[in-house]
């Protein structure tokens, strides 16, 4: 993800932009193109208003953009929770300043990859941290991102996720072994179809029958 973001050059190999090699191209002009959400992203002892804005922090600050971008994250609730809304300083070991979850922290950082407006948006495992609902709510905001005409690049280990998206690829010990639409690959009944199945059992196979009153 972070060679594609163009963070780091590859020791061997390529990475092409419509036939532009990614180590030769202009850095400044990859980063502005790219958003990303990744499960490590920066946490910073700033306010939540810093922290969603810093996406983009060479642009001047517009309440429209980041309200728009709070909302689009699904993070208004986290911020209507914060006891000085978006200018509640978010470090704990500082006087007045509060401490988020994990998910929480999560949906911020959406946020502000959604502030940041990249016509692509790299999202690595953006839901760890969340409980079956979130994780539901936030997989609908990623797909109103690509409706709305922002590419996405999703990485996630959990397949159900991508049953909305138009390619997937597959890989498996580092190496890619299948590409294909869900179906196609749902269908095909190679690794992609063994895995959905096992993950799907998981939620069917444990239910408990309801009981009947005699």
């Amino acid at each position: 993800m972070k060679l594609l973001a163009g963070l780091y050059n590859p020791d061997r190999g390529r990475i092409l932009w419509d036939g532009v090699d990614a180590a030769a191209a202009d850095r400044h002009q990859l980063a502005e193109r790219i958003a990303m959400v990744a499960q490590d992203f920066k946490r910073w002892p700033f306010t939540a208003r810093v922290n969603v804005a810093i996406g983009r922090s060479a642009a001047p600050l517009t309440e429209e953009r980041l309200a728009a971008s709070v909302a689009e994250a699904g993070a208004q609730e986290v911020v209507d929770d914060l006891p000085r809304g978006l200018d509640t300083l978010l470090a704990r070991h500082f006087s007045g300043g509060h401490e988020l979850s994990g998910g929480q922290w999560q949906r911020l950082g959406i946020a502000r990859a959604a502030y940041r407006r990249g016509r692509i948006l790299i999202v690595d495992e953006p839901t760890p941290a969340l409980d079956a609902r979130a994780e539901l709510e936030v997989f609908e905001k990623i797909r109103a991102l690509a409706d709305s005409g922002q590419t996405v690049v999703l990485i996630t280990h959990r397949l159900a996720s991508v049953r909305h998206a138009d390619l997937v690829h597959v890989l498996d010990q580092g190496r890619l072994v299948e590409s294909g639409t869900p179906d196609e690959l749902l269908a095909g009944g190679g690794v992609y179809a063994e895995l959905y199945t096992l993950q799907a059992e998981q939620f069917t196979a444990q239910v408990p029958a309801p009981s009947q009153a005699g």
